[in-house]
């Protein structure tokens, strides 16, 4: 070959479907979505598979449901993108940037493939998480966060602290509470910390989870915009109100409420 050619290091070649592996970078299987490409199969779109030579096998990058499509449709063989000379950590970041510009990939997947690229932002981000004893999935419980937007957003607008902050007191206040990790409570949590520090919250807001609530919604239902941008200090500013309740206003424990 002449040595002035330069090839990347990919080529396309049949490869066997049994040798193909999904890794854990990649989206959750979709029955419904195996299921619909069946019913629509049409072997001119079908593309072709993206995958990683590592260790002797074809790790999946990109394709895993027509993958499994093809297997049940009774397919052995398919043509394939084989990538090489890639680390896992390296696969996982070649699937989250191809699929930014694809069909939209989930926060949640996003975030599960950037720790197994270990992207320093999501292993702090699960490290604090875990740390406070919850854990980040799709559940509808209080220790199962789902709303991994609000974690980033803490980060980037208060820091780790606050988020480390907030889940602690979430913890310690309204324990067992779903809607008390939801992305509001979450925001408006952040937002009181990061302006006036964790002192006496649990202690005096413990009981009052329901009428703060109550308070948030109200004021948003009167805005007329339940979350917009100003939901967390509306959330906030529920938080002050009752957390100042039985207190007189020149006391030092009195919070003083600015928009």
């Amino acid at each position: 070959m002449n040595s002035s050619i330069k090839v990347p290091n990919q080529r396309i070649q049949l490869i066997a479907l049994d040798e193909c592996v999904p890794a854990n970078y990649q989206r959750a299987t979709s029955i419904q979505q195996v299921e619909k490409i069946i019913s629509e199969f049409d072997e001119a779109r079908l593309g072709i598979l993206t995958v990683s030579l590592r260790d002797g096998r074809f790790h999946i990058v990109d394709g895993l449901h027509r993958s499994l499509v093809l297997k049940t449709l009774g397919y052995t063989h398919a043509f394939g993108l084989v990538l090489t000379g890639m680390t896992y950590e390296q696969e996982a970041a070649y699937f989250r940037r191809q699929n930014e510009n694809r069909r939209n990939i989930l926060t949640f997947d996003d975030f599960k493939a950037g720790l197994e690229e270990k992207d320093e932002r999501c292993l702090k981000v699960d490290q604090i998480v875990r740390a406070n004893e919850f854990q980040i999935g799709r559940g509808n419980s209080f220790f199962q966060i789902a709303s991994i937007q609000a974690l980033f957003t803490i980060i980037r607008d208060f820091g780790y602290k606050v988020l480390d902050d907030t889940l602690c007191l979430l913890a310690n206040t309204w324990s067992g509470i779903p809607q008390a990790t939801r992305c509001e409570s979450l925001l408006g949590v952040a937002e009181f910390v990061s302006r006036y520090g964790m002192a006496e919250f649990a202690e005096r807001l413990k009981a009052g989870f329901a009428a703060v609530y109550y308070d948030y919604t109200e004021a948003m239902r009167m805005q007329g915009s339940i979350g917009s941008s100003t939901s967390r200090k509306k959330y906030c500013r529920a938080l002050v109100t009752h957390y100042n309740k039985g207190l007189r206003s020149n006391s030092k424990k009195y919070l003083i409420w600015e928009e």
